[in-house]
C-alpha cells in the first residue's frame, strides 16, 4: 500500500512538472516569454546532454556532491549525537542552547570572508558553510524528539523493570525517529543551499560556480542547466530520506507507529 501511494505521488509530481515544462516551451514558441531571460526546456535538455558529453557537468557535479557529502554527513553525525545527548541530559541542553540559536538566527553567509581567511578558497570553506547551515535543524529536531517521548511508554517500560539505558535505547531512540527524519529533511535542503551559496562567492568549480560563471556572461541556457541539476538533486535527496524513514517505521514507537 505504501509503495502504491508513493508511486502515485511520484507520477502526479512528474505529470505536473511535464505540464509546466510544456507551457514553458509553448510560451517561448509563441513569444510570450523571451528565451534570452528564461531559456526553454528543449534548449536546456540539449545543453544538459552536451555538458555530459564534454564532461563539464560531471566534473562540476562531482565537486558539489563531494562538498555536500562532507558538510551534510558531518552535520548528521554531530547533530544527531548532540541532539540525543542534549535531549537526555538537561544540563547539556542548557549549555548548548545559546549556540544553537546563534547558528539558527545569525546570517552565516555573512561570515563567509572569515571562513575564507581560516580555510582558504575551495572545498573546505564550502563544506564548512554547508555543515553550519545543516547542523541546527538536525540537532534541534533530534533534541525535541528525545524530550517529547510519550510518558506512557516511559512509565510502561519502567513498570517492566527497564533501566535508564533500556529507556534510552528501546524507548527514547525509536520514539524520536520521526523528529530526527524531519530534521534531516530540513537539513538536506539547507546543506545543498550552503554548497551553492558558497560556490557562488568564490569557488573555481561546482554547480554554484557554473551558475555564477554563466550568469555573468548572460548565457541563460547554460546557467539554467546547472540550476535544473541542483533542483533535481534536492528532490532526489528529499525522496531518498522519505524512503529511509519508511525503513524505520517498524522500529518506531509511540503515536503513529
Amino acid at each position: 500500500m505504501a509503495r502504491a501511494v508513493s508511486r502515485r505521488r511520484a507520477l502526479r509530481g512528474a505529470a505536473t512538472l511535464l505540464v509546466l515544462s510544456l507551457f514553458w516551451e509553448i510560451g517561448v514558441l509563441v513569444g510570450w516569454l523571451d528565451p534570452f531571460f528564461t531559456s526553454q526546456p528543449t534548449a536546456i535538455a540539449r545543453e544538459l546532454v552536451e555538458q555530459i558529453a564534454t564532461g563539464e557537468l560531471t566534473a562540476n557535479l562531482a565537486v558539489s556532491l563531494g562538498e555536500f557529502m562532507v558538510g551534510f554527513g558531518s552535520a548528521i553525525a554531530l547533530g544527531i549525537l548532540l541532539g540525543m545527548l542534549a535531549g537526555w541530559y538537561r544540563t547539556l541542553e542548557y549549555a548548548l542552547d545559546p549556540f544553537v540559536w546563534f547558528f539558527y538566527a545569525a546570517p552565516l553567509v555573512a561570515f563567509y570572508p572569515l571562513f575564507v581567511l581560516w580555510l582558504g578558497l575551495g572545498p573546505r570553506t564550502v563544506a564548512a558553510i554547508s555543515f553550519l547551515l545543516a547542523l541546527p535543524p538536525i540537532m534541534t529536531n533530534t533534541l525535541s524528539g528525545m524530550k517529547h517521548v510519550d510518558p506512557n511508554l516511559v512509565r510502561a517500560a519502567r513498570s517492566l523493570g527497564a533501566g535508564r539505558g533500556d529507556l534510552f535505547v528501546k524507548v527514547a531512540l525509536p520514539a524520536s525517529v520521526p523528529m530526527v527524519m524531519a530534521g534531516l529533511r530540513l537539513g538536506v535542503g539547507r546543506a545543498l543551499t550552503g554548497v551553492v551559496i558558497a560556490e557562488l562567492f568564490g569557488a573555481t568549480a561546482g554547480l554554484g560556480f557554473s551558475i555564477s560563471y554563466y550568469g555573468s556572461l548572460l548565457r541563460t541556457t547554460e546557467m539554467m542547466t546547472s540550476l535544473v541539476v541542483i533542483v533535481g538533486l534536492g528532490v532526489l535527496f528529499h525522496q531518498g530520506l522519505s524512503m529511509l524513514e519508511g525503513r524505520f517505521d517498524s522500529w518506531r514507537t509511540g503515536p503513529g507507529a
